[in-house]
């Protein structure tokens, strides 16, 4: 009985603006879907389906990117003047969250963001200029001390400094611990759901964490009927995610490396979703 052998073909396609990847012909896009007749030969489609075409040109809209808009959510804004930084986040109509931010020494950015692709937890990080710290309180510990022991009857005099020896240390100490609290501070950094990609960010003094807690929790929620209002696949989630970081990539919200870093994890989740191996027929 002659053997019945099944090719397989592979094409290259090209388009602007696009990852080049290797794809299974005659099938449909996005995702190969599981197939299971009877047979004998088991193939593992699993390298196939993460080689998958993912094109970022698309008619599709997947965000308004407007900056108008009505407000509908909650919002927060923290300004840091002793640091030079601003941050204002508002949720509105349309499922988007739109940002406003302002560093030293930088251009203020406006932009919005769709909120099914924001992580609902945000990560909260918290700098302590402990070296800075010790220094000041050791600074000033010893002015004191010195200023101290000079006014006594009967101290040795060494001990007897000039005033300006003692205003010098006692301005020092003071000039360190400024530099102490400009080094401590609180960052609250919202990222994409896979990408991992930064989208926000406050950066402020002790606190600021907890003055965000009641946003950040409305925020959840809202990020949560994004999601709900707009049902998909878990294979077309992804490569809207995909497009939306092209999309910030354009306005310069996200840097070049930044969007490749996270390009790469979209697409290693998008390969997770596949499924494993499956039958076909010979």
């Amino acid at each position: 009985m002659p053997r019945r052998t099944t090719a397989f073909r592979f094409r290259r396609t090209e388009a602007p603006d696009c990852d080049l990847r290797l794809v299974l012909t005659g099938t449909d896009f996005p995702s190969i879907q599981p197939v299971t007749p009877s047979g004998t030969i088991r193939v593992d489609f699993a390298e196939a389906i993460q080689a998958e075409h993912i094109c970022l040109e698309t008619e599709e809209t997947v965000v308004d990117g407007r900056l108008g808009g009505k407000q509908i959510g909650p919002s927060l804004r923290i300004a840091d003047r002793f640091r030079g930084c601003e941050t204002e986040l508002a949720v509105l109509e349309g499922h988007r969250l739109a940002v406003r931010s302002r560093r030293p020494r930088q251009i203020e950015r406006r932009y919005v963001v769709d909120l099914r692709f924001v992580d609902s937890t945000p990560v909260i990080g918290r700098r302590i200029a402990s070296r800075c710290w010790q220094a000041c309180v050791a600074l000033a510990t010893v002015a004191v001390l010195s200023g101290w022991l000079s006014t006594l009857d009967g101290a040795p005099a060494w001990l007897h400094l000039r005033p300006s020896v003692w205003l010098a240390s006692i301005v020092v100490a003071i000039g360190t611990g400024v530099l102490a609290l400009y080094r401590t501070y609180e960052r609250i950094e919202f990222l994409s759901l896979h990408g991992r990609a930064r989208l926000a960010e406050i950066t402020g003094g002790l606190g600021s964490s907890r003055a965000a807690a009641s946003f950040t929790t409305g925020l959840a929620r809202r990020i949560e009927d994004a999601r709900t209002h707009r049902q998909q696949s878990a294979q077309q989630f992804l490569r809207d995610e995909l497009r939306e970081h092209r999309r910030l990539l354009g306005e310069s919200v996200l840097s070049e490396k930044a969007y490749q870093a996270s390009k790469q994890r979209i697409l290693q989740s998008h390969g997770r979703q596949a499924v494993g191996p499956i039958e076909h027929t010979t």
